[in-house]
């Protein structure tokens, strides 16, 4: 079974205005600028380090289906990295190659991309493969090109694109795992905004994990937690949780189909968008 994860793709400008996608600096439509991205990712490979040290390559080395009507592109990312010895043996386990620190090792990872017309909103979907995520390098390049392309005021940014129909179904039918009931520390010192609020500087969480004896409570604070989640919370205010607790956040850990995702309430960057 393949992985994937999606990204929902969006283009603010300098005043972090979200942009419509098919004109977001009034004319030109972002679709063809990632066409033109990918047409440069296919002539010349973007090498770079990662935090380790080690050297990595990013590229296209497949056909670009693009489907300029239904607007989407389909390509397979080559990415790759040095670091890692291993042998590549037969199937009689014979030696066929030993890979050395300083030899890349590269994969294949599918990718799928689309925009609709008129919205402020696209989505990616990348395969997963253990060391060769795609997302950092894909989303700095791209806003590299778009500035030497003349956009300086526009800058992409991708985050976790949440399917909800997909959450709701494993919420519905999954087994409630563990909650977490989260509420932030502050410092003692403080600062005026310019509007005359107090804001507190973060300093560190304290949780509590709830556990459900019974089928029966289990079921209660599923659907609770579903009602919450699919509603919309204020990020200012304390969330009110069965009548019983008031805190900052709460995540909640489903299990569906050996499958598990840890939900959060109120931040929801943190939720891993793989299906």
């Amino acid at each position: 079974m393949n992985n994937y994860t999606i990204y929902r793709l969006a283009i603010y400008n300098k005043a972090q205005e979200e942009q419509i996608l098919n004109h977001f600096n009034g004319t030109n439509d972002l679709i063809l600028e990632l066409k033109n991205y990918y047409d440069y990712l296919s002539q010349d490979k973007i090498e770079y380090f990662d935090n380790k040290g080690n050297k990595r390559t990013f590229s296209i080395t497949s056909k670009i289906d693009f489907d300029k009507e239904g607007r989407k592109i389909i390509v397979d990312l080559d990415s790759a990295f040095t670091g890692e010895r291993f042998n590549i043996m037969s199937n009689n386990n014979r030696l066929i190659h030993s890979v050395s620190i300083d030899e890349l090792q590269s994969r294949k990872l599918f990718s799928f991309l689309h925009i609709q017309k008129n919205t402020k909103y696209g989505y990616i979907a990348f395969e997963n493969k253990s060391n060769h995520g795609v997302k950092i390098i894909f989303e700095r390049m791209f806003n590299k090109f778009l500035k030497e392309r003349g956009y300086e005021e526009f800058k992409l940014v991708m985050s976790p694109g949440l399917n909800f129909n997909y959450l709701s179904n494993m919420i519905e039918k999954g087994k409630l795992k563990k909650v977490r009931l989260i509420n932030y520390r502050y410092s003692e010192q403080t600062q005026l905004s310019l509007w005359g609020d107090i804001i507190a500087n973060q300093n560190g969480e304290e949780s509590y994990e709830l556990k459900f004896p019974s089928k029966i409570e289990n079921s209660f604070y599923k659907k609770e937690l579903s009602r919450l989640f699919f509603s919309k919370i204020n990020n200012g205010e304390k969330i009110n949780f069965v009548n019983q607790y008031e805190v900052d956040e709460i995540s909640f850990e489903i299990n569906y189909n050996n499958s598990s995702k840890t939900f959060y309430l109120k931040d929801r960057g943190k939720m891993r968008s793989n299906i």
